[in-house]
This record gives structure tokens, C-alpha cells and sequence, in this order.
């Protein structure tokens, strides 16, 4: 009978240890990623019900500006209580449901006034603006988008067109760096997000 013990050789385990470092340190690079993108499809889906509601809707419902846009369907009952929670993106870290009180905001909702900016991060067309006008079937002109850059770490916008379709477009698609700061609104870095209003 042989009296060796079976086991492991230090190397066999310094080699498991490596791996697993390895492996550990990949997904600890690819989760806040994942995380990132899973915001982005969030927020995506989010716009593509608000901007089907704005093209199936009559022509008066067009008539609305800033984040009206997307708060009429309140008041007509095409967001119900149970949706409000999509009327801000995932990303944002200063508007949210829970921050503005609850499905109690929401009730009685003038829509002649303009101080609801902090009742949804999404901004809408300023229709008010008559260069600014956007009418369904006209193209892709954006008609919602992100109420601010912070909301998916300055990378870019989710937009909402009036063709009906919504898609994330990084900076540099409109031939901006990372650095350049984007405000939705008048002076907007972005030509196409001038006409959008957050308040």
C-alpha cells in the first residue's frame, strides 16, 4: 500500500485562486453595466407607452407642452395609479414616485398649469413654441425624452419620436464627447432637444 495522501498541490490551488479572482473581477466589471443597460430598457419601454398614447390620441392631445404631454393621459385615465411609477425613468436620482407623495400628487391635475416638473423626469415637446410644433405622422421629430442627462450617467437621452418609435441615443450619435453637458430646452447642446420642455 502506497503512503502517499491524496490532495491538492499548491500550485493546483494558487491556480483555482487566480481563476476565481478572475472571474470575480469580470463580473464585478459587467454587473453595474447590466444594471446600466436594464435602466435603458426601463426607461425605453416607459416613453413607448406615453409616446403610443400620444399617437393614437386626437389631434387636441397634441396641443398640450412639457411634461403635460405625457400627464394628460392622467387625467383621461390612460395612466392609472398602478402605472404612475413609469412616468420616471430609473435613473433618475432626484424625481421619483415616493418623492413627490405618492398617487396622491396626482389627483386633480390642472393641466393649464406648468409647475409639474417634478410629477414625471420625462420632458415633452413645447408645443406652446410656435417654431417648435410637432404633429403626429411628421417624421421622426422628438417629442419626449429624458428631463436630464444625470439620469443615465451623462452618456445620453432616451427619446420618444412622432413616428411612435423611442430609442437611446448616446452623445456621441449627435457628435458630442462625453464631456459636453446636454440640458434639454432652450440652448441645448443637442439641436434636437431644443424644443423639449422639463417644466
Amino acid at each position: 500500500m502506497n503512503g502517499k495522501q491524496k490532495g491538492f498541490t499548491l500550485i493546483e490551488i494558487l491556480v483555482v485562486v487566480t481563476i476565481i479572482g478572475v472571474l470575480a473581477g469580470l463580473v464585478v466589471v459587467l454587473i453595474p453595466k447590466s444594471q446600466e443597460r436594464a435602466q435603458i430598457l426601463e426607461c425605453t419601454n416607459n416613453q413607448k407607452g406615453f409616446v403610443g398614447l400620444l399617437v393614437a390620441s386626437d389631434s387636441d392631445a397634441w396641443r398640450r407642452s412639457g411634461p403635460n404631454l405625457i400627464l394628460q393621459f392622467i387625467n383621461k385615465g390612460d395612466i392609472v395609479p398602478e402605472q404612475f411609477k413609469t412616468l420616471f425613468c430609473p435613473g433618475d436620482l432626484v424625481e421619483g414616485l415616493d418623492k413627490v407623495g405618492g398617487a396622491d400628487a396626482y389627483k386633480n391635475l390642472d393641466m393649464k398649469n406648468h409647475e409639474y416638473d417634478n410629477l414625471t423626469s420625462y420632458a415633452g415637446r413645447d408645443q406652446d413654441n410656435a417654431k417648435c410644433i410637432a404633429k403626429p405622422g411628421q417624421g421622426r421629430t422628438i417629442v419626449t425624452s429624458d428631463d436630464s442627462e444625470e439620469h443615465h450617467n451623462k452618456k445620453g437621452f432616451v427619446c420618444g419620436f412622432t413616428d411612435g418609435s423611442v430609442e437611446w441615443r448616446e452623445k456621441d450619435k449627435w457628435g458630442l464627447s462625453l464631456d459636453t453637458v446636454v440640458n434639454v430646452g432652450e440652448g441645448s447642446a443637442v439641436k434636437d432637444l431644443e424644443c423639449l420642455r422639463a417644466e
